[in-house]
């Protein structure tokens, strides 16, 4: 997860959240979206009677500016390569449109590097000469701002305040593996059932790591089935995160009842928020996995 000046995304929120703006901004255009499943063939969604394509991009975490500009630079190549070795299938989703103007979607572009390597692409896609490519094809860097209507447009429709936007905060950089993760689990299942015997402290483990495994797939097969819904539980993790941060170090709870009172405070939120929509079972299982996540990666920890 990334801050940006309009908030935190993830890929997955990122590409939501531009969804529900391309849909907005293009869909007088005939805008289509593309679904991931079965193959991602370099585009995410195109405009039937104007020959956009749009590719989103949200980088993992924050990267420094030059190695931000090589992951661009490499999801660039990496896409575009797609418009040639899928030709066949995307001639069939495209129809009679072809891609006149390809655009890039991320939060932020702050390379004049990338804007003369797009430029060199866009020659050797010419060169292809495909069917679905039109001879004029062009790459257009699309940062936050180009969609900042949309995305306010949308927010305040679901009551809430637009964007005002805000300097995009420096992390530090996350650098854990695996190992680091189950570590940080067998730990904390420890305190949370100090005192307990090995095999029910064994089985909290176990568990606990299921959930967390499953998070990613969790929360992308809910995007697929509802993005707006997505978003929305999305905002209320995000804003929530912030609170079990100061817990940490103002509860006087044991981790277990810790670890409990921000499940329950976070179903809570999630189920009474008038804009999310969801029923209390939804909610435990949004929860569940969600402060597995916090347990594995530290958002959730416990004085010892």
């Amino acid at each position: 997860m990334i801050e940006t000046p309009i908030g935190q995304f993830t890929g997955t929120t990122w590409e939501a959240a531009c969804q529900l703006a391309f849909k907005s901004k293009h869909g007088a255009d005939g805008y289509q979206q593309i679904p991931a499943s079965p193959g991602d063939y370099g585009i995410e969604g195109f405009t039937k009677h104007t020959g956009y394509a749009f590719q989103c991009y949200c980088p993992e975490r924050l990267y420094e500016q030059d190695e931000l500009y090589e992951k661009q630079r490499d999801k660039i190549n990496t896409d575009l390569k797609k418009l040639k070795d899928y030709a066949k299938e995307l001639q069939g989703l495209l129809g009679g449109t072809r891609i006149l103007n390809w655009c890039f979607v991320t939060p932020e572009i702050n390379r004049h590097k990338l804007v003369s390597y797009s430029r060199t692409k866009e020659a050797e896609v010419r060169d292809w000469k495909l069917p679905h490519i039109h001879e004029n094809f062009s790459i257009l860097l699309h940062d936050h701002e180009f969609y900042l209507k949309e995305f306010n447009s949308l927010r305040t429709s679901a009551g809430m305040p637009p964007y005002v936007g805000s300097p995009i905060q420096r992390l530090p950089e996350v650098n854990s593996s695996g190992e680091t993760f189950d570590i940080n689990l067998e730990r904390k299942c420890r305190l949370r059932l100090f005192g307990m015997s090995e095999q029910r402290i064994q089985g909290l483990i176990t568990m606990t790591r299921k959930s967390f495994l499953d998070h990613d797939t969790y929360f992308q097969s809910l995007y697929d089935r509802s993005p707006q819904t997505y978003v929305n539980i999305a905002r209320v993790v995000n804003s929530f995160e912030s609170q079990v941060n100061e817990w940490i170090y103002t509860s006087e709870e044991t981790p277990e009842a810790l670890t409990e009172l921000v499940k329950s405070k976070l179903i809570e939120c999630l189920v009474t928020d008038r804009n999310v929509n969801i029923d209390s079972s939804t909610a435990r299982e949004v929860a569940t996995r969600t402060v597995a996540r916090w347990l594995a990666i530290c958002e959730l920890d416990f004085i010892e």
